[in-house]
């Protein structure tokens, strides 16, 4: 379980995201962002999913057991999405300057971020076969 300190600061960092959210959706500042009316919604959208996270988390008693181990299979795919990561931006500017992107810059993060875990989740579960 995480301590105390640790604890407060997920909450502490999770209002503030909610606080600042909020005064942007007031002031109405933002235009679109990732899908959201505005910046300060995905603010807030976030902040109650941190929320949400933290709490479950206290509540859930688990005890994992992390060996040396599993912390080299999980180096060893931080590694391999690393490469992953680099040879998609290589292949993604050699696309670009071929012919211009015209692609939401929300909807290629979401894609991006979502295939990164893809990739992260994958070469895990092949490497701790292989180990």
């Amino acid at each position: 379980m995480k301590s105390k300190k640790q604890i407060i600061w997920r909450y502490g960092f999770a209002l503030v995201l909610l606080i600042v959210g909020t005064l942007l959706e007031y002031f109405n500042i933002g235009q679109e962002f990732l899908g959201f009316s505005s910046v300060g919604s995905w603010m807030i959208y976030v902040a109650f999913v941190m929320l949400a996270i933290i709490t479950l988390q206290i509540f859930s008693k688990k005890k994992r057991l992390v060996d040396e181990r599993m912390q080299l299979i999980a180096m060893k795919a931080g590694r391999v999405t690393f490469v992953a990561i680099i040879l998609f931006a290589f292949v993604v500017m050699i696309i670009d300057g071929i012919r211009t992107i015209y692609f939401p810059y929300s909807y290629f993060m979401s894609y991006f971020i979502s295939g990164v875990l893809l990739v992260y989740f994958i070469s895990y579960k092949i490497l701790l076969r292989k180990n």
